[in-house]
C-alpha cells in the first residue's frame, strides 16, 4: 500500500458504500434540482388554473351585461330633476322642499305643525337642503308619510327621528304621536 492511497472497501462493504453514495447523490439532485422546478411547475399550473377560472367567469359576466344594463335603464330615475330638489339657490330649493313636504303629509292624511329651514352643507359637487319637520299625527299616518317620503321625487332622506306620546294606548285606538325628524334632499350648484 502506498502512502496517500486511500483504499475502499471492497466486496459487500464496497456495494453498500455504493449504493449509499449513489443514494445521497440522487437525494442532492432531488432536493436541489427536481423539486424546486416540480414546486415551480405547480405553481404557474395554479396560476394558469386561476386564469381560466376568471376567463370563464369574465365570459358568463360579459352573457349577462346586455340583460343588466337593459334592466339597470328601465329601473334608472334618469333626469335629474327627478333626483335632485328644483331650484338655482339654496332658499328656493328649501322653499320647493318645504312645498313638497306639505303636499306629502296630505296625501297621507295629516299636516305639518312646523317646518323650519337647516343651514344648506356642501357635500361633493352638490348642496344638501334640509328642513326640521314637527307633527301631531297617529302612528298608522306618521308610517304613510314616513313611506311617501322614501319614494317621493325628488329624492329625499329622513334623519333624527323623534317620536314621543303623552297618552297611554288603547286597544284599537290610535294615539296621538308627536313627530320630530329632519329630511334632507339634494340640489346642483352652488350656494
Amino acid at each position: 500500500m502506498m502512502a496517500g492511497r486511500v483504499s475502499l472497501p471492497e466486496g459487500r462493504a464496497g456495494q453498500v458504500l455504493a449504493v449509499g453514495g449513489a443514494l445521497v447523490v440522487v437525494g442532492v439532485v432531488w432536493l436541489g434540482l427536481v423539486s424546486p422546478c416540480l414546486d415551480w411547475y405547480a405553481g404557474r399550473q395554479a396560476a394558469l388554473d386561476d386564469s381560466l377560472q376568471q376567463v370563464a367567469h369574465m365570459q358568463a359576466e360579459e352573457k349577462e351585461l346586455p340583460a343588466l344594463r337593459a334592466a339597470a335603464a328601465a329601473s334608472a330615475i334618469s333626469p335629474a330633476g327627478q333626483i335632485l330638489v328644483a331650484g338655482d339657490s339654496d332658499a328656493i330649493s328649501g322653499a320647493n322642499l318645504q312645498a313638497d313636504l306639505t303636499n306629502l303629509a296630505q296625501t297621507a292624511g295629516t299636516s305639518l305643525d312646523s317646518v323650519e329651514t337647516v343651514a344648506a352643507t356642501p357635500v361633493g359637487s352638490l348642496r344638501r337642503i334640509g328642513v326640521a319637520v314637527s307633527m301631531s299625527t297617529t302612528w298608522p299616518t306618521l308610517v304613510a308619510f314616513l313611506t311617501a317620503i322614501e319614494t317621493a321625487q325628488p329624492r329625499m332622506m329622513v334623519d333624527d327621528l323623534s317620536v314621543t306620546s303623552d297618552a297611554t294606548p288603547d286597544a284599537g285606538q290610535d294615539v296621538a304621536l308627536q313627530a320630530n325628524f329632519t329630511v334632507s334632499a339634494f340640489r346642483s350648484g352652488s350656494p
